[in-house]
């Protein structure tokens, strides 16, 4: 099964837009073709930007009932990682570092995320050497990923 880490931007655009492709990333979570890893410490973000008053402004839909039903869905649906060690550092954005130790410390196949400051560790050799196994993409590409490896599977094209 395909394992990821999904950062903070992409549960919110999961959770405002069902139909975008973060949405359809949480849906293969759901139909269980992806396995997703969370941390305390990621859910404990995920709810602070959910609650945000400028992210409320401009996602109207996003009640406090949606919010809270949407994080007691990651619960339900993710696999909790207790004690994440810190494995990476990544002085370009420390706050991004608990996305890698995760990803780390779960064995993730992926991140998913449009962050720069993460999707640029793609191009470091030296990031690349050191966590072969480890690959960041943005949702559509893991949508198109995972939806490939689904029909290969089950011999639909």
């Amino acid at each position: 099964m395909i394992s990821a880490v999904f950062d903070c931007m992409t549960f919110l655009q999961a959770v405002t837009n069902r139909r975008g492709p973060a949405g359809g990333c949480f849906t293969l979570v759901e139909e269980k073709h992806v396995k997703l890893f969370v941390s305390a410490e990621i859910l404990e973000e995920v709810g602070e930007v959910l609650d945000r008053p400028k992210i409320r402004k401009s996602f109207s839909t996003l009640t406090d009932e949606v919010a809270q039903d949407f994080l007691d869905h990651i619960v339900e649906t993710a696999h909790a990682v207790e004690n994440v060690p810190s494995a990476y550092h990544l002085d370009r954005d420390p706050d991004d570092e608990r996305y890698l130790n995760l990803a780390i410390a779960a064995q993730a196949s992926f991140i998913v995320s449009r962050d720069n400051d993460l999707l640029d560790l793609m191009k470091d050799d030296s990031f690349r050497k050191a966590y072969p196994n480890l690959t960041i993409v943005d949702p559509p590409t893991f949508a198109s990923h995972v939806r490939a490896e689904i029909a290969k599977t089950t011999g639909t094209n």
